[in-house]
């Protein structure tokens, strides 16, 4: 799929996906807004060597600052740092707290910490309930790491020095043991080498300063939380919400197999093999001229609607556009079971087709009495029940004056054809609702021409919300006219 059809197929469904995306960003803002409140504050920390450092000291400063940021968050230290923090204000709750291991990895998750952009540096971040727990718990932290790596230099230190002893006097009973063998004057100045040596190296050891972790700069007080952040996390929110409601608008259409949001008349004319063509809901006649070469040489045109709105549109703007021309045309409504012709023009449900059906009213008379509206003769569905003696549409047809008649039909579904398949003559236009998928336009298609009907074009109705508006009026308007007509008629 391309780009402008991804987005011709986002903005079809613009108005759902921004209002899920609303809900969901409102729902967040609340949910977030009744979360307790978090402070952070941070604790810097510098690595210092020590002043008879010979090596490049830059890698090792930038070694030891990653090893203290990684060991910060180990759970001994942390574990060290809750015992010393909270055993200062209430013993009983460090018992408490050291004792609950969902306790030492909720501070474990609550703190963080970071090798500095500065060389040497490190920054230790504590999360709490309020400003004072926040900047307490991460200066306590740093003064945990400082106590334990001195701890562990000089235990280092006191290692290598005991090790050097033990070395020093290993060789010395080597020594002794090679004078009182004779030894010859090669190997008696090999172990006085290594004595020297390794007399050198106590002496350095005794001599060494080990590196130092020193709090530099102690945390500050937070003035406001850090969390919960409502309108960010809504603002997050929305916009995720919008990414995946759009991606799964798309998929669905996919999925769905829906017309093509771009030009959904195009990929329904390819679909059916006949020219096909978008009608907006505020289309004008002349937008249909394209259907003129397939239809302007006829007498009868027939325009089937199918979808779950009764509407004959379509027709009637195809009727309008035919008058344009200057001839007279006739607009049916062939459908009794879903009549919506007298809404759209705003006559009587009756008389109309089905009483020229039956006979109740003279053909010629009613011809001559039909309301004259936009240009058109218009003659409704009428209300009458239809008996084994009707008369054939053609048949009615053959006293109309007119130089064009186009017989509008609405159906739910195109298997609703069946009833007045037999009314539908001439060339034949297809009216879909956009919702169709392919598949249910193929199947469409094939069952209007399993039926003898003679397809020439296919419309697809975009929509209309002042349709969707008008339905109440349409409904109440539909009795007064129904009621205008039963008074007519005398039943």
């Amino acid at each position: 799929m391309d780009l402008l059809e991804h987005a011709a197929g986002v903005w079809a469904r613009k108005y759902v996906i921004l209002g899920v995306a609303l809900l969901l960003a409102i729902g967040v803002f609340g949910w977030r807004s009744t979360a307790p409140d978090q402070y952070n504050a941070t604790t810097t920390l510098q690595v210092r060597l020590p002043d008879t450092q010979t090596s490049d000291p830059s890698n090792q400063v930038v070694f030891y600052a990653e090893t203290v940021a990684a060991l910060a968050t180990s759970r001994g230290v942390v574990e060290e740092t809750l015992r010393s923090f909270v055993s200062a204000d209430d013993p009983e709750k460090t018992l408490e707290v050291l004792s609950s291991a969902d306790a030492i990895d909720d501070a474990v998750a609550s703190v963080t910490a970071e090798a500095g952009s500065e060389p040497g540096f490190v920054l230790i971040e504590a999360v709490g309930a309020t400003p004072t727990e926040a900047a307490e718990l991460a200066d306590a932290l740093g003064a945990v790491l400082s106590k334990q790596v001195a701890v562990d230099q000089a235990d280092d230190l006191d290692k290598q020095i005991k090790a050097a002893d033990a070395a020093l006097a290993e060789l010395s009973r080597v020594r002794s043991r090679a004078l009182v063998d004779g030894a010859d004057p090669f190997e008696k100045a090999a172990l006085d080498r290594e004595r020297e040596a390794l007399l050198g190296a106590q002496r350095s050891l005794a001599e060494k300063t080990p590196w130092r972790l020193a709090v530099v700069e102690p945390a500050n007080l937070p003035t406001s939380p850090s969390a919960p952040a409502p309108l960010r996390d809504a603002l997050l929110a929305l916009i995720l919400a919008l990414i995946l409601g759009a991606e799964i608008v798309v998929a669905r259409r996919a999925w769905r197999g829906a017309l093509s949001a771009r030009d959904p008349g195009k990929d329904a004319g390819e679909i059916a093999g006949v020219p096909g063509l978008a009608i907006r809901h505020d289309q004008s006649a002349t937008g249909l001229t394209p259907l003129l070469p397939v239809l302007h040489s006829a007498r009868t045109i027939s325009v089937i609607q199918t979808g779950p709105q009764a509407q004959v549109r379509t027709a009637a703007l195809l009727s309008e556009l035919l008058a344009a021309r200057g001839q007279d045309v006739l607009l049916v409504d062939a459908n009794a079971a879903r009549p919506t012709l007298h809404v759209e023009y705003d006559v009587a449900l009756a008389p109309g087709l089905a009483d020229l059906r039956e006979g109740s009213v003279p053909a010629g008379t009613r011809f001559k009495d039909l309301p004259h509206v936009r240009s058109l003769y218009v003659l409704p569905a009428g209300e009458a029940v239809r008996s084994h003696e009707d008369r054939s549409l053609e048949e009615i047809l053959k006293a109309a004056p007119q130089h064009h008649v186009t017989i509008a039909a609405s159906v739910a579904s195109i298997e609703d054809l069946l009833d007045v398949a037999r009314d539908i003559t001439g060339p034949t236009v297809l009216d879909i609702d956009i919702s169709m998928t392919k598949r249910e336009l193929r199947a469409a298609v094939d069952t209007v021409r399993g039926l003898g009907l003679d397809l020439v074009a296919v419309t697809v109705s975009l929509g209309s919300g002042s349709e969707r508006g008008r339905k109440p009026r349409q409904q109440a308007r539909t009795r007064r006219t129904q009621a205008a007509g039963a008074i007519k008629t005398g039943r």
